[in-house]
């Protein structure tokens, strides 16, 4: 934990160094809303034995397409629907969209998440995309992420104004509460013993990943700077 924290401090500092860190958290957060949703589609015909999962899956999609609209707000820009408007109203086309433009800041979404767009997600995810992972290494993964997102959004809190520290808070609560929630789904369908294996595995991928996210961040601001010239 003190490893992570340490990282995650490390990099709450860089990326508030880019003028845009706001837009750039409210992407993450919206590709985990659709990877979420997408999730929960396939758990609702799971058998009994997943319990909650779908349940639990479903509320965390609303749960990130909240943190999205707070980002937006922070941002003066708007999402032009609800998380629960907008799962009840394109449910059939959740599973064909690549990218949506439905914000009022004209921005763009890569609706399949981070799995295959930047070195670090394809490292992570040992360039497969996140959804070809059968449940329990979803959960195991979705768990390392969660855990990760929690301690980064605290150390975020450190470095940024107060109005957006005082959004930021509840939405740290909130990446804790999905961390205990999918721990206990992952310990409900896979046992305690291989949960501590997937976890482990996960957790070194996360190192890992985070090794390219230097490489990642160059290759944001080189794009930045040609859009510019």
């Amino acid at each position: 934990m003190m490893t992570d924290n340490l990282i995650a401090l490390i990099l709450a500092r860089i990326i508030t160094l880019f003028p845009n860190y706001l837009s750039l958290l409210k992407k993450l957060e919206i590709g985990v809303f659709f990877f979420c949703w997408r999730c929960y589609l396939e758990a609702r015909s799971l058998p009994a034995y997943y319990g909650r999962l779908d349940e639990n899956l479903k509320e965390q999609a609303v749960s990130e397409y909240n943190h999205a609209q707070v980002f937006c707000q922070l941002t003066g820009s708007k999402l032009n629907m609800s998380g629960a408007g907008l799962m009840s109203r394109e449910e059939k086309q959740a599973w064909e969209w690549s990218f949506v433009k439905w914000d009022s800041s004209n921005e763009s979404y890569q609706v399949d998440g981070m799995s295959t767009r930047y070195l670090s997600a394809r490292i992570f995810f040992g360039f497969r995309t996140a959804n070809s992972y059968d449940w329990c290494d979803r959960l195991a993964f979705m768990c390392v992420l969660e855990d990760f997102q929690h301690c980064f959004y605290k150390q975020l809190a450190f470095f940024v104004p107060p109005e957006v520290q005082e959004k930021l808070l509840p939405i740290i609560e909130d990446e804790l509460t999905h961390a205990i929630n999918l721990h206990a789904c992952l310990w409900l369908i896979a046992g305690v013993k291989r949960s501590s294996h997937l976890l482990l595995i996960w957790q070194i991928r996360k190192y890992l990943a985070l090794i390219c996210i230097p490489v990642d961040a160059l290759k944001f601001v080189v794009g930045n700077l040609k859009s510019f010239v």
